[in-house]
């Protein structure tokens, strides 16, 4: 048994180490894991559209990959159909239970460590199923039997433990020990007794969550939000003292949302609005570029990056005044993407020496009435450990999805419905548990992403889609990531890798990477970002640099406006395949 399970481990890395870009003449796919990529490329050999595949992809990597999304998250998508040029936005973002409150994670006026992110008062209610499900219906082609049978199908055999699966285990041990539901699926007793990450090659079986895909696909959403799958759900939340209730679930919602819309160097973009702070941070970053550096560029020379790392400052400046959820505050978004308003923050560059955050910050309440934090966040954040997944597809006829789904933090809440396999989200550390102060992420929000009942929280991702120059209505790229704070710098890089750099979408998503997100005041920089000399260059200038070892997983899918052959890269730190039909 131990040789089969390693050669199963061998044989799956083998696959993600051949996943490299080739040209392809039929629909492509790229996700963090060869099982999804592969339940994609079976819809589409079936038929399916791009839709489909990205369905069927998404409640595999639910079942293959626990610590970055799953049926008790959420996420947003942008749908393209290539017949009559039309994107459409979809929100299916968790939102805040009804008996939520502002000061739900405070004592004595101060933030509980740990409290919006392990354990039950952390839940926001799930719409994942919600989401895949609506697409499904409103686009896609197969029937639901057909396009969640390969994730039922991987919840009853089981998944094989991969480097990745430990690495992200030991990183949410302790949680996941608290739970013995979650214990019980995700762990292993060790010799000491004790609960702890399973060995490389050990087989995770989720018969109850297999049960539970089953429901969704003779009934539907109202398999998961009503009947015996809610009442598990809901049970196992107000047992622990949570404040999730069967009417919260009854009452969720998707919500359309108009793509944002903007463009770089020529190439129309669409990408998440609000909710998602992401697109905004795009566009802004993309814009200020295309006037400080008209010729194009690349992360190489300091001078770039110093360009580079001061208008993504501005905009993670912008993002924690500003954003949150536009159906709960007046979010200026139209003002923040405006040309005058992008012209305005790459004037306020200084081309020789880094900015302060701080000095960005405004000195009295902002225009949503709160005040912004006038000290640097302390949280060390490991953007490493952070969770999401995404997928991109595109089929033979050029119809589009970009989706980025999530629970949160690694594994969620670490809650695990009993009777179910439902392992829930911790989205509450999303909002702003204290206007002013870092969440998980070391991120600083305002007053826009209060807690509120009902309301979705801020988010980091970013499906984007960029459109060929020559053809304005057809998709050239389809692109997202994992990462939290880092996903919309690795969205950015990876379309000016392709648009400035030239380079193929593997290498794209393969290229080092550059963040700073205004607090805390440092720009991170991965393994393969920059060369010590360049370092020196930027530390010269004022900037703090900080080491990373690496974060997001940026999966894309392209189409060369040329020859019509397509591509698909999956990012290399991680365990993706990348494939598509001949």
């Amino acid at each position: 048994m131990a040789l089969v399970r390693s050669l199963a481990v061998a044989v799956l890395l083998l696959a993600c180490v051949a996943s490299a870009a080739r040209p392809y003449r039929g629909g492509v796919v790229a996700t963090a894991y060869p099982q999804a990529s592969e339940a994609a490329l079976k819809m589409l050999d079936r038929g399916g559209n791009a839709v489909d595949a990205a369905v069927a992809a998404a409640f595999v990597a639910a079942v293959v990959g626990p610590y970055h999304s799953g049926v008790g998250g959420g996420g947003f998508a942008l749908v393209h159909d290539a017949k009559t040029g039309a994107t459409r936005a979809l929100d299916f973002r968790e939102v805040a239970p009804k008996a939520a409150t502002r000061d739900m994670f405070l004592k004595d006026g101060k933030v509980v460590p740990t409290l919006s992110t392990d354990g039950v008062l952390s839940v926001a209610v799930p719409g994942a199923v919600a989401g895949y499900l609506e697409l499904l219906k409103t686009h896609g082609t197969l029937p639901p039997s057909v396009v969640l049978a390969p994730a039922i199908e991987a919840a009853r055999k089981g998944l094989w433990v991969t480097p990745r699966y430990r690495s992200m285990t030991a990183g949410r041990l302790e949680c996941l020990r608290k739970d013995p539901e979650a214990s019980r699926i995700f762990l292993l007793k060790n010799a000491q007794g004790e609960m702890d990450v399973p060995p490389i090659g050990h087989l995770v079986r989720q018969p109850d969550l297999a049960r539970t895909l089953s429901v969704l696909a003779k009934q539907g959403a109202k398999g998961f939000y009503t009947g015996p799958v809610a009442q598990g759900i809901v049970d196992t939340v107000r047992s622990g003292g949570g404040i999730l209730t069967l009417e919260d679930l009854a009452s969720y919602k998707t919500r359309p949302r108009e793509p944002l819309a903007g463009s770089y160097r020529g190439h129309r973009i669409l990408t998440m609005p609000p909710p998602s702070a992401g697109g905004v941070a795009l566009l802004q970053v993309l814009g200020a570029m295309e006037i400080l550096r008209p010729q194009g560029f690349t992360l190489k020379d300091p001078e770039v990056v110093h360009l580079y790392v001061e208008a993504v400052r501005r905009a993670y400046v912008d993002r924690a005044k500003y954003l949150g959820d536009p159906d709960f505050s007046d979010v200026p978004t139209a003002r923040l993407i405006s040309p005058g308003h992008i012209a305005d923050l790459a004037g306020s560059i200084d081309p020789k020496k880094a900015t302060s955050s701080l000095s960005l910050l405004p000195q009295s309440p902002n225009t949503q009435g709160s005040t912004l934090t006038d000290k640097p966040a302390t949280l060390t954040p490991e953007p490493e450990r952070k969770n999401t997944t995404h997928i991109s597809v595109m089929d033979k006829h050029g119809n589009t999805v970009a989706m980025t789904t999530t629970v949160n933090y690694g594994y969620g809440s670490c809650v695990v419905a009993k009777g179910t396999g439902v392992l829930l989200n911790d989205e509450m550390d999303d909002f702003a548990a204290q206007p002013g102060v870092p969440n998980a992420y070391g991120l600083v929000t305002g007053e826009p992403n209060a807690i509120v009942p009902g309301k979705v929280p801020q988010s980091s991702m970013t499906p984007t889609l960029v459109f060929s120059k020559q053809e304005p209505t057809r998709v050239m790229l389809a692109v997202g990531s994992p990462g939290g704070s880092t996903i919309p710098t690795t969205v950015i890089q990876v379309i000016s890798n392709i648009v400035d750099g030239g380079m193929d979408v593997a290498r794209a998503v393969g290229e080092g990477r550059v963040h700073h997100q205004y607090l805390p005041d440092e720009m991170w920089v991965d393994r393969w970002g920059l060369e010590p000399a360049t370092l020196s260059a930027l530390e010269a200038k004022g900037h703090k640099v900080r080491r990373v070892e690496q974060w997001g997983d940026a999966e894309a899918v392209f189409i060369d406006s040329t020859t019509g052959l397509r591509f698909s890269g999956s990012d290399p730190r991680n365990e993706g395949f990348a494939v598509g039909q001949d």
